[in-house]
């Protein structure tokens, strides 16, 4: 059996590689402009956290420790973001009509690659699913910059995506 070589700067992921991208507008009718998938605008944090409900099946034969069966598995999405006048993107208001349309909408947690124009496409991506929006935020400090928070409850299942290490 070969032995497993691990590489610090070859097997980590950084976190500024790392972004989460939404589904903004569904794909329409063949022969129209397919779905249209991008990044939070100038992100500065992303994040999953998945949970499992349990289920507590204590009885009086249990003694005086607690018993629980593992139940429905769940997760969060969550992105904190600068906020900008530049329109076109991924920003506050695109995500308040998102939430406002009352619909799940993909999206997916990818690497970044830096384009023309200062743009980002997705690259390899970790996971991705359906979400809802669930909470989104704006925070205005004097002498700071403004700043937006999105929360996502996801709906059905987490896939994994495919990640392929840099050679």
């Amino acid at each position: 059996m070969a032995e497993k070589v691990y590489d610090g700067s070859r097997d980590m992921i950084t976190g500024d590689k790392l972004m989460l991208f939404v589904q903004t507008q569904a794909a329409g009718a063949e022969g129209t402009p397919p779905a249209k998938i991008l990044p939070i605008a100038f992100g500065t944090s992303c994040g999953i956290e998945i949970s499992t409900d349990t289920i507590d099946t204590s009885s009086k034969m249990s003694g005086n420790w607690k018993e629980y069966l593992v139940g429905q598995l769940g997760y969060t999405v969550s992105s904190e973001s600068l906020i900008s006048f530049k329109s076109g993107h991924c920003s506050f208001n695109t995500l308040k009509k998102l939430m406002s349309d009352r619909v799940p909408i993909p999206f997916l947690l990818a690497k970044a690659t830096a384009g023309e124009n200062n743009d980002f496409t997705q690259g390899d991506d970790l996971v991705k699913g359906s979400a809802i929006i669930t909470a989104l935020s704006m925070t205005a400090d004097n002498g700071a910059i403004c700043t937006s928070s999105v929360t996502l409850q996801g709906t059905g299942p987490l896939e994994d995506g495919e990640l392929i290490p840099a050679l």
